[in-house]
């Protein structure tokens, strides 16, 4: 292929999806599939630092931009981690077997731990945690190059303030919550038809490691 050639390609449409919870990796995942089998290029923001150990596997032809190192080292994230749950936890591991009792403070500290995330933590940081990420993610946008992009898709309602942000520094980009992609791309023809692919089966093609944002 010549230069001139290559200059005349048309791009290749580029949409960047935005998801702070594990409940919507399915709704990703779909309009991934969708979107990629018309040549689309696929990116995602995911929040996966807190509440994503359960969540499923994102599509592997999606590059996945990962904000859950800057998560967890949000001083409130990172002292309570620390101070309930990483430190007390490491020393009664390392007392576990060797004194009296010390399996059965183990136990305890885990269940208390598990209470205290769920009834404390989590209603605590859960209400706010949106407003905690939108920062975090703005101050990286320049990784992104969402100059090049064309779609920004808040696929849950937790994403519309970073979405509006974005709007705000990227007039060109369509930013929305039409989670539905044949919206957006219907007119695209199949050019690379994907396998089917199921999130769940254990003998899934692997994809790459999520990248630090």
């Amino acid at each position: 292929m010549t230069a001139t050639e290559a200059t005349a390609r048309p791009r290749a449409p580029r949409v960047v999806l935005l998801l702070f919870g594990n409940g919507a990796v399915k709704r990703a995942n779909r309009y991934a599939a969708y979107a990629c089998e018309r040549g689309v290029q696929v990116e995602a923001v995911v929040a996966d630092g807190q509440r994503w150990r359960r969540a499923l596997e994102i599509h592997p032809m999606v590059a996945v931009h990962s904000l859950a190192a800057p998560e967890n080292r949000l001083p409130g994230v990172w002292l309570y981690e620390t101070l309930l749950e990483r430190v007390p936890g490491g020393v009664l591991h390392r007392l576990d077997g060797r004194v009296p009792g010390g399996n059965a403070a183990a136990r305890l500290h885990r269940r208390a731990t598990t209470w205290l995330r769920r009834n404390v933590f989590w209603r605590v940081y859960g209400p706010v945690r949106h407003h905690a990420l939108r920062p975090l993610a703005l101050r990286r946008l320049a990784r992104l190059d969402l100059a090049s992009a064309d779609r920004v898709v808040c696929l849950e309602e937790s994403t519309v303030p970073l979405g509006w942000s974005i709007a705000k520094r990227f007039p060109h980009l369509a930013v929305t919550r039409a989670v539905d992609p044949q919206a957006a791309y219907a007119d695209l023809p199949v050019t690379s038809p994907l396998d089917p692919w199921d999130p769940t089966d254990p003998g899934r093609p692997k994809r790459g490691p999520y990248r630090p944002l």
